[in-house]
């Protein structure tokens, strides 16, 4: 692996650390996105201190190059986030729907009782 590649992967993993570490004191993302966010940077500054690390995944999966491997695991863990936040959307979608029938329905009866208390008057 290249040593610019180790230098690439160090200040990533330590840029990515500082800034979602600034975030979370400014409260500004959850806890658990937070720590999926440190684990990623933490693999980036393993993958640039301890490159063997990586020539063993490479050669323990077949692929010809460390980059390439690092590139398909980045990749990878890219996606994953990105299908589980997919699920969450689809999941607040349905909430949203939920909560907007139950306001609806909440805003209709008001008005029928509204409209009765006139009537009695």
């Amino acid at each position: 692996m290249s040593i610019t590649l180790r230098i690439v992967l160090l200040f990533a993993g330590i840029i990515t650390a500082i800034w979602i570490l600034r975030k979370i004191y400014k409260c500004k993302v959850k806890l658990g996105d937070a720590i999926y966010w440190i684990c990623m940077a933490i693999l980036l500054v393993v993958f640039g201190i301890i490159p063997e690390s990586a020539y063993f995944f490479t050669k323990m999966l077949g692929i010809q190059a460390p980059v390439n491997f690092i590139f398909l695991f980045m990749l990878a863990v890219v996606i994953e986030k990105l299908f589980t936040l997919s699920i969450k959307v689809s999941q607040l979608e349905d909430k949203i729907t939920v909560l907007s029938a139950e306001v609806a329905l909440r805003s209709n009866n008001s008005e029928k009782q509204i409209t009765e208390l006139k009537e009695k008057r």
